[in-house]
């Protein structure tokens, strides 16, 4: 009942907070920073309190997928609303507090008992699953970027008035800040391989090579777009729409399989 209450609370605030922000998105001054600060701040807090309690229960830790996911969103909430307090990312806000708000709302409906009774941690693990889990928040967020530059260079190119002068960043600042984030996700996902390979056993056996091939598969495609980038000045449609690629290859990797063995044919 905890969980539940709390969970709809989070949505609650997050919708909020996304309701806001697009209401203002086109106005010149914006949304209020402060009102949008206190609606994901209540949320966020709402958010981390349900993971406590959804992940350490009386039985063991429950790592479910959707657990996962809910640890990852609420990073991905945390990073990007600390990023919009220095830095043009307004359209980052409604993406994430929304998503946040039908995750949180989803995951009451979906299945997850992955009860550990003990966590066997070491340092090459850590290691591993910290630097894979940085890099996958890092990577999607340079891929909400690579949106919200799409989305800001069409509204340009159609010659919107509402754009031009609404408080948006300007489209050479986004792709500036694009690229640095993919870079560093990019490098992030080098040593959370090479972790895996030097400290993992097993990287390509049956239960795990899908896993593997498609985490190579999506780092091959950042990288090639990152040197691509800084080498040859590659920028543009083609290269948003590459990373968005590459991001879906990485989502399939982390999560791609627990997803349908635990969700959809509920093997615990």
């Amino acid at each position: 009942m905890l969980v539940l209450s709390l969970s709809i609370l989070a949505s609650i605030f997050y919708s909020l907070a996304t309701g806001h922000v697009l209401s203002r998105l086109f106005d010149k001054q914006g949304p209020s920073q402060k009102l949008t600060l206190i609606l994901s701040t209540c949320a966020i807090l709402s958010h981390l309190l349900v993971l406590v309690n959804s992940v350490f229960t009386i039985d063991g830790q429950d790592l479910s997928t959707i657990n996962v996911a809910l640890l990852t969103c609420w990073l991905i909430v945390v990073s990007v609303t600390a990023v919009s307090l220095k830095l043009p990312a307004t359209l980052l806000l409604p993406v994430v507090y929304g998503f946040a708000a039908i995750l949180l709302f989803a995951s009451l409906f979906v299945p997850h008992h992955i009860i550990l009774q003990q966590i066997d941690l070491n340092l090459g693990l850590v290691t591993h699953v910290s630097l894979s889990l940085l890099a996958y928040c890092v990577l999607i967020i340079a891929t909400l970027y690579a949106v919200q530059f799409y989305f800001i260079d069409k509204r340009l190119k159609s010659r919107d008035i509402a754009i031009v002068q609404s408080h948006l960043p300007p489209l050479m600042l986004v792709e500036r800040q694009l690229y640095q984030l993919l870079t560093v996700g990019t490098g992030l996902l080098t040593l959370a391989l090479l972790s895996g390979f030097i400290f993992l056993e097993g990287m390509f056996a049956k239960e795990f090579i899908h896993k593997t091939v498609l985490s190579i598969v999506a780092w091959t495609i950042f990288t090639v777009v990152t040197l691509g980038h800084h080498q040859f000045g590659w920028r543009g449609k083609a290269v948003v729409v590459t990373i968005m690629c590459a991001s879906s290859f990485v989502t399939l990797a982390y999560f791609g399989s627990r997803f349908i063995q635990e969700v959809i044919l509920l093997k615990f």
